[in-house]
């Protein structure tokens, strides 16, 4: 198996404030809706769906998004992440498949009270 090289992030868009547009609350299960104008990835709607760990304080999610960059383009992304809360926040880390071919590390801080999502994508690929 050869060497890796060493991993170096770029951003790939300007930092995104998205807005949380509703909220499902479960007992095995979150689920938040979101959107936002995403540079990059046009007018654009996710949903995320938070798994808990044993005390609640954090787990894994999966997420999805559509982009539509204009009238005739449309980007689908699927996500997988980890996420942690302190207080009303969450902080997030994912790594994302974008369908014209690229990938994104995505690090956020959703914050609950101000029902908004701040999100940095890095370029992966």
């Amino acid at each position: 198996m050869g060497q890796t090289t060493a991993l170096t992030l770029e951003p790939r868009q300007e930092q995104t404030i998205m807005e949380i547009t509703a909220a499902e609350i479960g007992e095995e299960q979150n689920v938040v809706h979101l959107e936002a104008n995403m540079g990059a990835y046009g007018k654009v709607y996710a949903t995320i769906i938070f798994k808990f760990n044993a005390d609640r304080s954090g787990g894994t999610y999966t997420a999805q998004g559509r982009g539509f960059v204009d009238e005739n383009t449309m980007l689908g992304g699927a996500g997988v992440g980890v996420w942690k809360r302190e207080g009303s926040k969450a902080y997030l880390e994912e790594v994302v498949n974008i369908s014209d071919g690229t990938q994104n590390l995505h690090r956020g801080v959703m914050d609950m009270m101000e029902n908004t999502l701040v999100l940095d994508a890095y370029i992966l690929r």
